[in-house]
Parts: structure tokens; sequence; C-alpha cells
């Protein structure tokens, strides 16, 4: 069965945060995975949704697939309208001092990476069902190398097929929207790869009880919870982002975490970064 996930990735990789932020992942005990739909760059969504419109009409023009045609062609059209409500995103980076990535705070907050042991924050996230995918920076090939996972997907339903007996044209629709939004957040456009970002993806359609939202410059962004557990996150260490009086800040934060039973490094970011 063909596989959508990376074969190699980072022994670690680390979350970009606020000092709040990384004081509720802590005390909670666990991540938010927000709405891909609310993504903070709404170029990047519209690349990849562009993206699969073309790569969906690549496909759909295979004589192989006509039995898949139409059903293509109605998932490009809901893709288009904005049918995206059941993915969900946490992401990392593979550089827990990435200019990139403190860019994004602009001076307003600090930033704060956590580092986290993957493998072991892989395995707390799989009853969420959390797939790690490597962002795909690409700008031409984008819709080729969509396709070619779609082309993926489609096998992967098909074999399902034969295994478990041949499934309802509804069911099988259901399956192919699941997977093609969940590799949706996996294209973002040539422009940041320098962001060099990896991201859990999570299929969910969640009850309203589930559901959490935070504020984030002029949007209300839907979130869920993923990795909630009573014992300690997999956290390696942690860095303090350019700001003023970082020294002081990289002190509270490492006296925090030794409260809450963290005996984890805190470093500075070594990145001459002028807010």
């Amino acid at each position: 069965m063909t596989s959508n996930q990376t074969i190699h990735p980072p022994s670690r990789i680390s979350h970009y945060t606020t000092l709040k932020g990384v004081m509720d992942i802590v005390d909670s005990g666990s991540l938010w995975a927000s709405n891909a739909s609310f993504l903070n760059d709404k170029a990047e969504l519209l690349h990849a949704l562009a993206a699969s419109k073309h790569a969906i009409s690549l496909l759909s023009s295979k004589k192989a697939l006509n039995a898949w045609s139409s059903m293509l062609k109605r998932l490009s059209a809901e893709l288009s309208d904005g049918m995206k409500t059941d993915t969900y995103v946490a992401c990392f980076c593979g550089d827990d001092d990435n200019l990139s990535q403190w860019r994004g705070y602009g001076g307003a907050v600090q930033g704060v990476s956590i580092t986290f042991d993957r493998p072991k924050l892989a395995l707390r996230l799989k009853r969420d069902k959390a797939k790690l995918y490597k962002v795909t920076y690409a700008k031409f090939s984008t819709a080729s190398k969509l396709r070619d996972a779609l082309a993926g997907e489609l096998s992967d339903i098909a074999e399902l097929d034969e295994i478990l007996g041949e499934s309802s044209e509804a069911a099988r629709y259901d399956d192919l929207l699941s997977r093609v939004s969940a590799l949706l957040p996996k294209f973002k456009h040539i422009g940041f790869k320098d962001e060099r970002e990896w991201r859990f993806v999570v299929q969910k359609n969640p009850k309203t009880s589930e559901l959490g939202f935070r504020a984030s410059g002029n949007k209300i962004v839907p979130y869920i919870v993923i990795g909630a557990q009573k014992v300690r996150l997999p956290i390696h260490s942690v860095r303090v982002g350019p700001g003023t009086d970082q020294d002081l800040t990289a002190r509270g934060l490492q006296v925090f975490l030794e409260a809450r039973g963290y005996k984890v490094p805190v470093r500075i970011s070594d990145v001459p970064f002028r807010q």
C-alpha cells in the first residue's frame, strides 16, 4: 500500500510559539492543532487549492481513471468552495533557531521554540491519528507532485475495496475527500522554503464540545487538542527567540519548567535578527 508519510523525518522537531503558548502547552500536557482553513497565510491555502485543481484535471484526463472522473470533478468543486473543515494541523520546524520562523512574530510578542523528541511525540499523537508530513515547497511542480500523491490515494482506496469488498460511492467519496484534504497542508509556495516546516495533520469532524477557539489577529481560529496525557511531554529543549532581555526571559522559563518537572536546557537564539 502506498504511503504518503516521509520515511526519514528528523529525530527532533521544534514548535514555535509565544511565552504564553509555552505555558499553556506545558500546563495542559497537550498541543493545539488548528483548522487548516485558518492558516496564517491565506496564500498558501490558495496555492494548494489551485494545485489540487490542476492535479485533479491531470488525473481526470487519464483513461485509466475514468471511473473516478466525476468524483474528482466534484472533489475539485467542493475544495474550491472551502470544504476543508475536517483538517487540523500542528506546525513544526526541523530547526529550533530559524530566522523565517522568528520573523513571524515581528517584535509584537516574544517568540519561543519548543524542541520535541519526534519519535516519542509521534507515539503520543498516535491515538489522535495524527500523521507527520514534511511540507513540500514548490511553484510550478506542485501540481505534478500532488497529482502523484492523489494517484497513490486512489490506489489505496481501490486496494481497500479489493480487500474489504467494494464500498458505496458515497463512502469512497468521503474517504477520498478526507485523504485529499489531509494532503493539501503538505504543499506550500516555494517562497516559504526557508521555514523547513513539518506538520502533524489530523482528519477529524469534531463535536462542538471538542472545539476550542483562539484569537489570531483579526481571525477566530478553531482548534482541537491533541496529545493530552497526564505524563509530561517529550520536550528536549527550549529556545528564547530574538527580543529584549533574553537572559531574563530564559531564566524565567527555566524556573517555570523546573517547577513543572521539566529539567531541560533553555537556550537563547543565535540569530542576529533586529526587531
